[in-house]
């Protein structure tokens, strides 16, 4: 997440959408004012080195005045934001004002996405490492895909949903499928000077899965529906096609 005082933008930042690259990216803009959560060790490591702006102001302390603080004679809470806080965060509990600020988010097709988060997942969680995930046959990626979707699928769309979401305010929200044009769109909006470095020159997160071992995994029509169903707001609202993508047929 960016709260950009100096430009006036908030960048609310979802999971497995090139987020990190684009919080990269955009601190290069940013002022010694504005909020920016933390990356990974060494991407923070690296923004170092080319003199970019690292995590900062993410702590905010809010007057609270209650019983139980005044007992303890503390009048304030900490609250941290994360790299994938909520705008719901930003309302209720900071108590930002929104209005003053372009609020923008990336969205992905849902097919993509879950698939995307499954690869991640495996290897964040330490459930499998990049050796033992590269060995996988057919048809242990396929039950373990079906395990994913069973825990994960319904917890994964609503927390998308739940970081993006205002009743109250507008959030410009782009897709994953048009980043360069994207990255174009939001630099003349929000008047982006003094590029320092490109987007496409930032490479993060990369896991080093044999792309033959990805092509393994293809989906049912169980697994179609629960997507579809878990997924529904997203194929809706920005109109993704509910058409598999040729990839995962069988």
């Amino acid at each position: 997440m960016i709260i950009s005082k100096k430009n006036n933008f908030i960048f609310l930042k979802t999971a497995k959408t090139a987020g990190s690259s684009i919080e990269f990216y955009l601190s290069q803009f940013c002022g010694k004012k504005d909020t920016i959560t933390g990356l990974l060790l060494n991407e923070e490591k690296l923004k170092k080195k080319l003199n970019l702006l690292i995590k900062q102001n993410y702590e905010y302390k809010k007057i609270k005045f209650t019983l139980k603080n005044f007992k303890r004679l503390r009048f304030s809470k900490k609250i941290i934001l994360n790299d994938h806080s909520s705008l719901k965060v930003l309302e209720d509990k900071i108590k930002l004002n929104l209005n003053e600020y372009y609020i923008f988010a990336i969205v992905r097709n849902p097919y993509q996405w879950i698939v995307s988060y499954f690869w991640w997942y495996l290897y964040y969680e330490k459930i499998l490492d990049i050796s033992d995930l590269n060995k996988l046959n057919k048809k242990e990626i396929n039950h373990l895909f079906k395990l994913f979707l069973r825990f994960q699928c319904s917890y994964w769309f609503s927390w998308m949903k739940d970081i993006i979401y205002s009743n109250k305010h507008k959030v410009h929200i782009y897709k994953y499928e048009n980043m360069e044009k994207n990255i174009k769109k939001l630099k003349g909006i929000l008047s982006l000077d003094n590029e320092k470095i490109k987007f496409k020159k930032i490479k993060l997160k990369s896991l080093s899965i044999n792309s033959k071992i990805k092509h393994k995994l293809k989906l049912d029509d169980d697994d179609v529906k629960l997507i579809r169903k878990e997924g529904k707001y997203f194929f809706d609202k920005y109109r993704y096609s509910k058409k598999v993508p040729k990839t995962f047929l069988k």
